[in-house]
């Protein structure tokens, strides 16, 4: 398991990263956030450096794995911060580990797929096309045979970034490099799989979802960009009129990923809120 450490002192701030992502993913963001506390992100199981081994890549694993890292990293208990998947962790975590959990922030949280406006053709393709059984190793292998990891990743910015100019250079480069060393990892494409599949087991459950978000008792924010492409605005509205006790906040022309889209907007709108949520 690998960490990063930003910095910071006091309560610990945990970030969770989305699917095919890894600690790189909050470089930009991480040190901005250290005013609020001693800021941590983590490689999830099957991602970064996190080999499986033993442990399964599943959203509920993964939350069993945050706990684990508060406890390590001596906490009894931390303000969780995440991306996508890592927002579905997150909650589950707040649900099944309550007890280490103090607050949430969700970022574009992996959520149900709205009926008023589903994923785009690509994303469904890419997200959705991998799981059928027999086609998502091979997809896979085939894909990255014919592109290099600079063009891999300037396709994902440009799928999950409204504006990928936005994301700072030296950050699109450090994502580049992750992706370099994940092409080399055998584990790395099953792993993946089997994280997207455990996500399709409550974004196309909307009941179960709902379950889940009614069960959260921590305190939390919610943020979403406007021009998300996989994961609808409208879906984030869903949840917010799930729970109008939490604080939901739109990030204008803002895509999937607003920690490196507009990491100084994101970090503003998450410091003022953890200065006055508990």
């Amino acid at each position: 398991m690998r960490l990063a450490e930003y910095g910071g002192d006091g309560p610990l701030i945990l970030l969770v990263h989305g699917l095919g992502g890894s600690i790189e993913n909050w470089d930009v963001t991480g040190p901005l956030l250290t005013g609020s506390g001693r800021v941590v992100a983590l490689d999830l199981v099957g991602f970064g450096d996190s080999e499986p081994g033993d442990r399964r890549p599943s959203v509920e694993d993964n939350s069993r794995l945050v706990s684990e890292v508060i406890r390590l990293l001596g906490f009894e208990s931390a303000t969780l911060v995440g991306n996508s998947m890592g927002g579905l962790i997150s909650m589950i975590a707040a649900v099944e580990h309550a007890n280490r959990v103090d607050r949430l922030v969700l970022v574009n949280p992996a959520l149900p797929v709205s009926r008023h406006r589903p994923p785009d053709l690509e994303v469904l393709t890419k997200l959705i096309g991998p799981l059928v059984p027999g086609i998502g190793v091979p997809a896979f292998r085939i894909y990255r045979a014919a592109h290099t990891p600079e063009e891999e990743m300037t396709e994902t910015l440009r799928m999950i970034a409204a504006d990928a100019e936005t994301v700072p250079e030296w950050a699109r480069e450090r994502l580049t490099e992750a992706n370099r060393s994940r092409r080399d990892r055998d584990w790395a494409i099953p792993a993946f799989l089997e994280a997207d599949r455990s996500i399709a087991r409550y974004v196309l459950r909307p009941r179960r979802f709902a379950r889940l978000i009614h069960r959260i008792g921590a305190p939390t924010l919610l943020i979403h960009g406007s021009e998300d492409r996989l994961v609808s605005v409208d879906s984030a509205r869903w949840a917010a009129q799930q729970r109008p006790d939490w604080t939901y906040v739109e990030m204008e022309g803002v895509g999937h990923v607003p920690m490196l889209e507009a990491a100084d907007a994101f970090s503003a709108i998450a410091l003022d809120w953890l200065e006055t949520a508990s």
